[in-house]
């Protein structure tokens, strides 16, 4: 899939991501993040993301002539400054012609990310459920798992994730608090494996 746009929306009915993909060919996926997975998933993705950055940076050779050390360093930021680059302006193109994984999101219970060979990374969504098995797979280069990681990072601006809820911190307040809230990041129900997102790499 040549990824052409991605979008990521915070739905409040749902409480979780809505993350959409246009392609080059005019195709529109579509899959649902949870709360737990996503707050899961942005530390790997981060780090994934710095090694992947870091993989494309040659630092200069100090045996080399200066005029091409400083040739060399021009070009690392150069790479650096356009992984940071991506246009977040253009309007995410509505109305695609064709849903390959039909009108219902897929939900992600699983992901996948892998190191490839060229720098890139590959990304494996999967909804595993009762009855059936859809799944994802996308590949991006440096600029776009930087525009990924920027737009869930707005996206958790907009959904309060990290924020201590309005009940349970006025249950704190008046020191009535019962038992602590259960936890929804990676170490969450440690009891039930099963439920848990996992992340391959």
């Amino acid at each position: 899939m040549n990824i052409h746009q991605v979008n990521v929306s915070y739905v409040n009915e749902q409480d979780r991501f809505l993350l959409r993909i246009n392609s080059s060919s005019g195709e529109e996926f579509r899959a649902w993040l949870t709360r737990r997975l996503t707050l899961g998933l942005l530390p790997l993705l981060g780090k994934k993301a710095a090694e992947q950055l870091k993989a494309q940076i040659q630092p200069p050779d100090p045996a080399t002539p200066l005029s091409h050390q400083r040739h060399q360093l021009v070009e690392n930021f150069e790479k650096e400054a356009a992984a940071y680059k991506g246009d977040f302006q253009t309007p995410f193109k509505e109305g695609s012609a064709a849903l390959p994984l039909g009108p219902e999101p897929l939900l992600v219970t699983e992901m996948k990310i892998t190191s490839l060979a060229d720098g890139k990374l590959q990304i494996e969504m999967l909804e595993k459920l009762a009855g059936r098995t859809r799944d994802l797979q996308m590949v991006m280069d440096p600029p776009l798992t930087q525009g990924l990681l920027r737009l869930l990072a707005q996206g958790l601006k907009t959904s309060r994730w990290m924020e201590t809820p309005p009940a349970l911190a006025a249950l704190d307040a008046s020191g009535q608090a019962g038992s602590p809230p259960a936890q929804e990041g990676a170490d969450a129900e440690a009891n039930t494996p099963a439920d848990k997102p996992r992340y391959l790499n």
